[in-house]
């Protein structure tokens, strides 16, 4: 296997990544077809089982996650931590103000709904992060640092992770594709959240977590309604944030929030050195 991994790491970038994505989704595809033959119900979680190779792939290509930026450090646990909180507040900040605006409503909730879909938002917030922040903030944008420098590697890692949320039937690529430049700019704004906790991965898979997290816990209890006070194009098109001004503005004032932090030598990183 170390004779393999060697051999591929001296191939251009494109080769490279196209292999280092064929290998799990070879491994993949077997199991799609055997689950939506025996499991038809299951085939909209068979996803999850992609992601689980994809993350042991990239176990085995770095020998652990280390290499990528996420180990047992302060800087990355409390990152992690800061990370949720402020995702997660963030969000529901901005939900509560586009609500006392008027633009949305809030549905009552049982208690009991409302601490079980919190967690399995939670369980799948932190996955995802998990699986997206190790490839698109660590695999992809290491290589191409090796090959392209930093501004293209910067740029062109968070493209890709924009186009990664387009592998959909055309149908819904033409319904959601408002979402892109709000994709764009938030996989700028977690390299940056790299950068800010001293090329740990703590920070932006903790931010990306409280994000996932977040909307998850609101559209599985159908917690809110949009009023249609204003347009769409404001809170989010098709009722998702990102696909909205304000959910850009969101992501503005997140950076601003978080460089103000960094500034003041307020995030782990920092407080460690105190």
């Amino acid at each position: 296997m170390g004779l393999l991994i060697a051999k591929l790491k001296a191939l251009p970038l494109p080769l490279r990544l196209l292999l280092f994505l064929g290998i799990p989704l070879l491994a993949w595809l077997p199991w799609v077809g055997l689950g939506g033959w025996f499991f038809p119900e299951a085939r909209a979680y068979l996803w999850l089982l992609l992601y689980a190779l994809l993350l042991a792939w990239l176990w085995v290509w770095g020998s652990g996650f280390a290499a990528y930026g996420l180990d047992g450090s302060w800087p990355c646990r409390g990152g992690i931590l800061w990370g949720l909180g402020i995702g997660v507040g963030g969000l529901f900040l901005l939900l509560g103000l586009e609500g006392s605006l008027g633009w949305l409503s809030w549905r009552a909730v049982g208690g009991g709904s409302l601490l079980v879909y919190g967690l399995l938002g939670l369980l799948l917030g932190l996955g995802v992060a998990l699986a997206e922040e190790l490839f698109f903030r660590g695999w992809l944008l290491q290589e191409m640092l090796l090959d392209y420098g930093c501004s293209t590697a910067v740029w062109g890692s968070s493209f890709l992770f924009a186009m990664a949320h387009f592998l959909k039937p055309l149908p819904e690529i033409l319904a959601t594709w408002p979402q892109f430049p709000g994709l764009w700019l938030m996989g700028l704004l977690l390299v940056q959240a790299r950068v800010w906790n001293q090329n740990k991965l703590g920070l932006s898979l903790g931010l990306h977590a409280g994000w996932v997290w977040g909307m998850a816990w609101v559209n599985n209890l159908a917690w809110i309604e949009y009023t249609g006070r204003v347009p769409e194009w404001l809170t989010g098109i098709g009722g998702n944030p990102l696909a909205g001004l304000m959910g850009l503005l969101f992501l503005g004032g997140t950076f601003a929030f978080l460089n103000g932090l960094a500034q003041a030598g307020w995030l782990p990183a920092d407080l460690e050195k105190r």
